[in-house]
This record gives structure tokens, C-alpha cells and sequence, in this order.
């Protein structure tokens, strides 16, 4: 599939890219031209993900990056403008749901406060690291996945919970 480069010359970080929607927006952006740094906490599964999209002529890198961790995420951010001098687009999509227990009384604080430190505290670690860098290229822009989690609880109520924040920290 032939793609228009609106991405050509731009450099885009995504998190959470070793599969799934991160993996395809990585895609996408590499295919409109943009170079692309792949993050994910699974360091050996981001590393195929790239290389995959290496093989077909993309400019892509892995980086292995937990975004609940603020050293790493800074780390990761910092990879990216030395490597090609500039960030452009921070597509913010690492997440994490806990299969609920059957009642919700019977959850854990930990899995809760799990949850909500990666879906929702982890793209506010990573837009904060990112946002002198997009705002210094002059066209920055970040995308954060949502979901209709968000906007209604299908269960998971921690990753609901964190869904919603995140449209709130999108506005």
C-alpha cells in the first residue's frame, strides 16, 4: 500500500510498540515517511517489531523503555533527539489491564494503582519528557490512545478509570 510521506523528515516516538495498536501506528508513521523509535517494556518483542519494519526499507529503532519508570522514559525521549536531532510525534499507547476479579470489592490496590500508573501517569511521564522537544520543532504533536473504556466501564475498572483521566489529560 502506497502512502502520501506527510511524516517525511519528522521523527516519531511510540510507546507500548511491540504489538498491537502501538506496533501499527509505528507502522503507519513509518510509511508516511517519518523515522520512527519503537518503546516498549518487552525489549526483545519491540527489537522484531523493528526490525521488521527495517527489512522494508523503514528507519526504525527499538528501545526498551518502562513507561511507569521516569528515568527510563527521559532516557528514552533523550535516545530519540540524539539519534535523529529532532522529535516531532509522541504517540502515547503503552497501557496495562488487570483481568478483573469477579467482584469489584475483591481487587487489589496494587493491580489498581498498577493499571493507572501505566495507562495514565505513564503518558503524562512521557509528554512531560517529550514536550520541550516537540515544542522546539516547531510542529510537535501527541497522540494519546484512548479508549471507549473511557467514555463507559466495560469492566476493568482501573484501566476504565485511567482511560477516562487520560481523555481529561487530552483536553
Amino acid at each position: 500500500m502506497t502512502h502520501t510521506k506527510r511524516f517525511e523528515g519528522h521523527t516519531a516516538l511510540v510507546t507500548g510498540a511491540a504489538r498491537g495498536i502501538g506496533a501499527a501506528a509505528a507502522r503507519r508513521l513509518a510509511e508516511e515517511g517519518a523515522r520512527v523509535v519503537l518503546t516498549d517494556r518487552d525489549g526483545h518483542v519491540v527489537e522484531e517489531t523493528a526490525a521488521r519494519l527495517r527489512e522494508q526499507g523503514f528507519t526504525a529503532q527499538a528501545w526498551q523503555c518502562d513507561v511507569a519508570d521516569r528515568t527510563a522514559v527521559e532516557a528514552a525521549v533523550a535516545h530519540t533527539v540524539a539519534a535523529f536531532g529532532t522529535l516531532d510525534v509522541l504517540v502515547n499507547c503503552a497501557a496495562r489491564c488487570t483481568p478483573e476479579t469477579p467482584l469489584f470489592e475483591d481487587g487489589s490496590d496494587e493491580e489498581w494503582a498498577r493499571d493507572l500508573d501505566i495507562t495514565l501517569s505513564g503518558p503524562y511521564r512521557c509528554s512531560r519528557a517529550a514536550l520541550p522537544h516537540l515544542v522546539a520543532s516547531g510542529r510537535g504533536a501527541i497522540v494519546n490512545i484512548g479508549s471507549v473504556n473511557g467514555l463507559q466501564d466495560f469492566g476493568n475498572h482501573a484501566y476504565s478509570a485511567a482511560k477516562a483521566g487520560l481523555g481529561s489529560l487530552t483536553r
